[in-house]
């Protein structure tokens, strides 16, 4: 049997936090580096990883790293050094025949004049409505026709959102979305209507990005600092015995554990457990998420989608609701006069392969960013199982049941998947860090 202070499930960013931030606090604190890391795959990264087909680079979608913590603008920064760089975010909505700014709530400049009239005239009705009574909002669309009004509700929210989480507005609360979700009041409002542009709205005006070699270069540099003797690869987690603090692990061994760390998907971790009382196994079934389906393009054209990093779609005419650019971010993820790029679907609609992509050539053309299908070098398609956790109706009530019981065991359950939330890289940076400083 092998025994560690610190057990540690999955070699994402959750898990690369907390074993490097573990290794860190050891050189003065010996017995914090006592841990031991378990990835299934046979490098560490989690899905912060990249593609590279016919010289084109692919992340798992975008992943622009987005720091507003001075201790994860440190870690990254200690990490990587000159090799990050910061980009300006350049993020469009293509909306009504017109490509407007981001986000649309604040910027309805250049849309048809009818579509903003409505859209302003909803959002001062819903912000006199607002000063009257304080909001409760019952569910996500509610939210919106509540903070923004019947027209951006309509012409943005409803249709890109039922996109994005592959279910109805009216099934999801509006909790995921505090600080994801760009509040404008009314007076910004206007201001965008006018077309005063502010590109600074938003939590992501700016990210962080390596220099070369995409999202992958920052995980394999934490992935660096890690002994080798203390990561085992290629492993997974077959048995969980939360009372005795026992996992038995698919190369045969048994672990003994003083805390377990994990980022695994909430529902994949608790079907390991082989003494869950019957309530938490009842609130684990009640937890949704999306699973995504996304394709990565390699174009023989420069530039494509301009200099626009990601752009979201909300027309109904297209199954997709993002396709963005690596290239347009850091030129080097394409070969010279090409370009990558990523366009995301929710699992769940219901457009074959086939059909999106024949949707996706058929926009890059009425753009003029696609001429001859011969400029299409690489056009695959990739699925990940779990892609946005869905806050229903259940999600709070579920959480309070899991989480206590877990953290009762001495187990945490980190990371997007692992607490189940809509979070950022810099959260699961965060959440590790947070881990290893409280131990």
């Amino acid at each position: 049997m092998l025994q560690t202070k610190t057990l540690i499930f999955g070699g994402g960013l959750t898990g690369l936090s907390t074993a490097y931030h573990l290794e860190k606090l050891a050189k003065t604190r010996p017995e914090l580096g006592n841990w031991l890391l378990i990835e299934r795959d046979n490098q560490l990264g989690g899905l912060t990883r990249t593609e590279i087909i016919r010289g084109y680079h692919f992340d798992h979608t975008g992943h622009w790293l987005h720091l507003r913590h001075p201790e994860m603008k440190a870690f990254v920064n200690d990490v990587m050094g000159d090799d990050m760089m910061q980009v300006a975010r350049k993020s469009r909505i293509w909306s009504h025949g017109v490509l407007t700014h981001f986000p649309f709530q604040q910027n309805l400049h250049g849309l048809p004049l009818d579509v903003v009239h409505e859209c302003l005239m909803g959002a001062v009705e819903a912000a006199i409505d607002e000063a009257k009574a304080p909001m409760d909002a019952a569910n996500f669309k509610d939210f919106c026709l509540k903070r923004f009004g019947k027209g951006i509700t309509d012409r943005f929210m409803v249709p890109y959102n039922t996109k994005l989480w592959g279910c109805e507005p009216e099934e999801i609360t509006a909790d995921w979305c505090s600080r994801f979700l760009p509040r404008p009041n009314i007076s910004q409002i206007a201001a965008g209507a006018l077309g005063i542009v502010d590109d600074q709205a938003g939590y992501n005006a700016h990210f962080t990005y390596p220099r070369k070699g995409g999202i992958e270069a920052f995980a394999s540099r934490i992935a660096g600092y890690l002994p080798a003797d203390k990561v085992k690869l290629s492993t997974t987690p077959v048995s969980i015995h939360f009372g005795n603090r026992q996992v038995t692990l698919s190369s045969g061994e048994v672990v003994q554990y003083e805390h377990l760390v994990t980022s695994i998907p909430l529902p994949e971790l608790l079907k390991l457990a082989t003494d869950l009382p019957d309530n938490v196994r009842n609130a684990n079934s009640q937890l949704r998420c999306t699973s995504l389906r996304y394709l990565n393009y390699g174009i023989k054209r420069a530039n494509v989608l301009d200099d626009i990093q990601w752009l979201y779609v909300p027309e109904n005419k297209y199954p997709f609701y993002r396709i963005g650019s690596f290239s347009n971010a850091v030129a080097s993820l394409a070969p010279e006069n090409s370009s990558s790029l990523y366009v995301e679907v929710a699992n769940n609609m219901s457009p074959t392969d086939d059909e999106v992509k024949a949707s996706v050539r058929e926009f890059l053309r009425e753009h003029k960013w696609l001429g001859d299908d011969a400029e299409v070098e690489v056009e695959e398609v990739r699925h990940i199982k779990y892609g946005y956790v869905i806050f229903d109706a259940n999600y709070f009530s579920a959480k309070e049941t899991i989480l206590p019981y877990l953290f009762e065991q001495n187990v945490h359950s980190l990371g997007r998947y692992g607490a189940w939330v809509y979070a950022s890289m810099e959260d699961a940076l965060m959440d590790g860090y947070a881990f290893a400083r409280g131990l």
